[in-house]
């Protein structure tokens, strides 16, 4: 397998992280780590053999006999795993659990100000 043929695979899955889940770092093994337990168990373990895979490819001798299936293959599982999720979803949820957020806080401040007004008597 070629190098080049290896970082364009990394390049791709990185732009697929970054799209599908909102990660943005700079290399494949950063984003996979930011990624954490975003990704499933198959694709955590798909993306660790392709970090090894580049430390492989660094060496000329080992890059020759490296298995392109093997890349192909951890490739794939990444692909699929990111394929379930849909682009921005975390996002709208995160927007969901904020305006929920601010809403119940807001609910609780209007609560005890009603109760201390009931307090005094002005109610």
């Amino acid at each position: 397998m070629e190098i080049v043929q290896f970082q364009a695979i990394k390049e791709e899955l990185r732009g697929l992280l970054a799209e599908r889940l909102s990660i943005r770092a700079r290399t494949f093994p950063r984003a996979v780590s930011k990624a954490g337990r975003l990704l499933p168990a198959s694709a955590r373990a798909a993306a660790g053999e392709l970090i090894a895979l580049e430390a492989r490819m660094a060496h000329p001798k080992l890059a020759a006999r490296t298995d392109p299936g093997q890349a192909k293959r951890a490739a794939a599982t990444i692909r699929e795993a990111l394929a379930r999720h849909r682009p921005g979803a975390r996002a709208g949820q995160q927007r969901s659990l904020l305006l929920a957020e601010i809403g119940f806080r807001a609910l609780v401040v209007v609560g005890a100000g009603l109760a201390f007004l009931r307090w005094q008597g002005l109610v």
